[in-house]
């Protein structure tokens, strides 16, 4: 009606042609006619509103106020009515998707839980860094609302998410020890180190003094051996054991027995030589007789010459008459003719001549046959006995061999025996070459008063012999040669009983020595590869890894996934358990390595801003290491870091900012299409959108509404009480569940 009036009066009192502007104020009159008649209208009724409004306010703040949750107008100091809280309760839940009791509920506990925290250790979030209420209530209607809020009063929301970052940020700088010694898991790691290599060190030192000891008793069990290996000593020890044998046994015993013989009272009497006229006989009677040069010519004269001849004298006389020798020989001769018997045999056998050989042996035969029949002969011919006995039991005896020898070479111009034959030096050598020549040598030393120092030098000579064969470079004894020397010489050495168990004695020693020894060298070298794998094992292991790193990278390595971080991380744990120093370092390079890896670079408050994704990340993969590194009460003060800037997350996930065109003041739909008209839609929407900004700036009960949902989202309490808060407009849905539809299907499309 206003808007008529106002275009009739525009066509009756202005002009079509004004004398000042031509046209164009009728042309402006036409235009601003309808709008102005509309305002006009308009605002003779909002005049008659606002007195109303007017004595309804006087009544309400006269007899009714807000309730106490809501705080007094921050302008007024006065309390809002309950007109406006219940308008501001009406707008809060008519943008909410869920139930907004639950919803209420909702913010409350989450708000609870971040002020009055029953975790221990948690400290307590302050209200000016406590979330938003659209964001604790997790409502896709309220965050979207509360976006729009943030675009009309952008700073209060950035002053208060800077607050709630920053008091993330702080929990999760609060883990930082910058006073921690980073230096002490690196000496704890080294120490730990040298404990494992120095228990492996010294088992490589017990095992070297076991191995020397071991070589120093075989050292000392060839000791002795290590001045006879050589052929000067088992020359002079045969030399020893010659003179033992030949000048203290048999020359004695050979002077004896001729001493025996030589002065034996039967050497002057007449001794029958019947059988040895009847040998002489029976070699001349052969073709092979007794040639001169044989015997000595001076005693086979003699010999014939008493020989009897028994011829008939007177001639045919019958009478029978001796007219040769008497048939006697003295004893003395026959003894002497013993000596040359031996050596003629002997001569006969080397020409090769035997049958001279056994003639001369039975011409032997029978002068000893006489000479042992003799009574003055009978001390001599008992001596002989034993002398043949111990020295000549046989011809191919090697002592009668010997023996024989010796008496063969006879004496130089010095009255020494002549021993071209018969080396002193190899006499040992001799009798030690087979079992029955060593028989024959303790015959003929058994029972000497020389045997002691004869055996002595028999067992240097086989001590020297064993020492050229069994002994090692080192001069230590080896036991396979000490073994084969013992084996080669076994029939040798049993017919000398004790030399034979000292060699039994020495054999074993050297078998055991060399075992000991081989079982130290094999410890040994066990020791040193013990010691190198412990090495390695080291190097794989968490005491290798912090001895050469800095504990910030192993950090880093560890929540990176780069080991197998769990049992990695037990290791080090196990490490540093008992070392407080180290423990807290250890825990000093985790945080900074978290701080590090989910700060970002803006600042917020007095540190770097924590990124939700990056932390949320770190949860994901590493909350088990993290727990393990970090303490209860600091694990909590993490999780709570993390709950805080979840709630951002959430706004993200679920808010669709809109406009909030829908919340202002409404010119009315025939104005706006009455402007639209005339002046077209451009030039019209302008005009309405001035309009729009004019009636904003006019006092209304909204704006007191608005206040009072301003508070809301920055109280929890307040958004608590205007949602659980009854609304008698009919209008007013008691959840918007459309709308809540509507944005769940929007968000599971975006995240697919």
């Amino acid at each position: 009606m206003g808007s008529g009036v106002a275009v009739n009066a525009a066509d009756n009192y202005v002009p079509e042609h004004a004398v000042v502007g031509d046209t164009w104020p009728k042309a402006i009159a036409n235009a601003l006619a309808p709008v102005v008649g509309a305002v006009g209208a308009n605002s003779l009724q909002g005049t008659a509103e606002g007195l109303a409004g007017l004595i309804r306010n006087i009544a309400t703040k006269s007899f009714g106020s807000a309730s106490a949750p809501i705080p007094l107008n921050p302008n007024t100091k006065a309390p809002y009515s309950s007109a406006d809280v219940e308008r501001a309760a009406a707008k809060i839940q008519g943008t909410a998707s869920g139930s907004p009791r639950a919803l209420a509920q909702d913010i409350r506990e989450n708000a609870a839980a971040l002020s009055k925290p029953t975790e221990a250790g948690v400290e307590p979030l302050q209200a000016s860094a406590m979330p938003t209420s659209g964001l604790l209530s997790r409502d896709p209607g309220l965050i979207a609302a509360e976006q729009g809020a943030r675009l009309k009063s952008s700073p209060d929301f950035v002053k208060r998410d800077q607050n709630v970052k920053a008091a993330a940020a702080e929990r999760v700088e609060s883990t930082r020890d910058p006073e921690a010694d980073l230096g002490a898991v690196m000496r704890r790691a080294a120490a730990a180190r040298d404990e494992r290599i120095s228990a492996a060190e010294n088992d490589i030192l017990q095992r070297e003094d076991a191995n020397r000891s071991v070589d120093r008793i075989r050292a000392d069990q060839g000791q002795p051996f290590g001045a006879l290996g050589n052929s000067e000593v088992k020359a002079n020890a045969s030399r020893r054991l010659d003179e033992a044998l030949v000048d203290r046994i048999y020359i004695p015993a050979r002077a004896e027995k001729n001493r025996l013989f030589d002065n034996a009272p039967g050497r002057a009497d007449e001794l029958p030589a019947d059988d040895i006229f009847s040998a002489i006989d029976r070699i001349r009677g052969n073709a092979n007789g007794l040639t001169p040069g044989v015997l000595p010519e001076d005693f086979m004269r003699r010999l014939n010459a008493l020989r009897p001849q028994i011829v008939e004298h007177p001639p045919e006389s019958g009478q029978m008459v001796n007219v040769g020798g008497p048939g006697t020989a003295l004893g003395g001769d026959l003894a002497d003719l013993r000596k040359f018997i031996g050596p003629a045999q002997e001569r006969a056998q080397a020409s090769g001549n035997f049958d001279l050989a056994d003639n001369v042996g039975r011409l032997r035969s029978a002068i000893n046959r006489t000479i042992e029949d003799a009574p003055g002969y009978s001390e001599a011919n008992a001596n002989y006995q034993r002398f043949a006995q111990r020295f000549r039991p046989e011809r191919n005896d090697e002592t009668a061999r010997f023996t024989r020898e010796l008496d063969r070479g006879g004496q130089n111009v010095d009255g020494q025996l002549n021993r071209g034959a018969t080396p002193p030096s190899a006499t040992a050598d001799r009798f030690l070459a087979t079992p029955e020549k060593a028989i024959s040598l303790t015959r003929a030393l058994d029972g000497s008063p020389a045997v002691a120092d004869a055996k002595a030098a028999l067992r240097d000579y086989l001590r020297s012999d064993f020492a050229k064969s069994a002994l090692n470079n080192d001069g230590t004894v080896n036991s396979i040669r000490a073994n084969a020397w013992a084996r080669n010489n076994a029939d040798v050495l049993a017919q000398f009983p004790a030399v034979r168990g000292e060699f039994d004695e020495i054999t074993v020693a050297a078998r055991r020595g060399e075992n000991l020894s081989t079982q130290a060298r094999a410890d040994l070298e066990a020791a040193r590869a013990s010691r190198k794998a412990t090495e390695a094992e080291i190097d794989r292991s968490a005491v290798g890894t912090l001895f050469r790193e800095d504990p910030r990278d192993v950090a880093h390595k560890l929540l990176g996934g780069k080991y197998d971080a769990g049992a990695k991380l037990d290791e080090i744990n196990a490490l540093i358990k008992n070392d407080p120093q180290a423990m807290r370092g250890w825990k000093a390079a985790v945080s900074e390595v978290l701080a590090d890896k989910v700060q970002g670079t803006r600042q917020v408050g007095e540190t770097l801003e924590v990124q939700f994704a990056r932390l949320a990340r770190e949860f994901k993969d590493n909350e088990a290491l993290l727990a393990k590194t970090f303490s209860p009460e600091e694990m909590n003060n993490l999780r709570q870091a993390h709950k805080i800037l979840s709630y951002f997350k959430e706004a993200e996930k679920r808010a669709t900012v809109g406009s909030d065109t829908a919340e202002k003041l409404n010119i009315p739909g025939w104005a706006q299409l009455a402007v639209r008209h005339f002046k077209g839609d451009l030039a019209g929407g302008g005009l309405i959108k001035r309009f729009k900004l004019l009636l904003e700036m006019l006092p209304s009960s909204k704006q007191n509404a608005d206040e009072i949902v301003h508070m809301a989202w920055f109280d929890p309490n307040v958004a608590a009480y205007l949602l659980e808060r009854p609304v008698r407009n009919p209008y007013v849905a008691q959840y918007n569940i459309d709308l809540r539809r509507l944005i769940a299907a929007a968000n599971a499309s975006r995240e697919n």
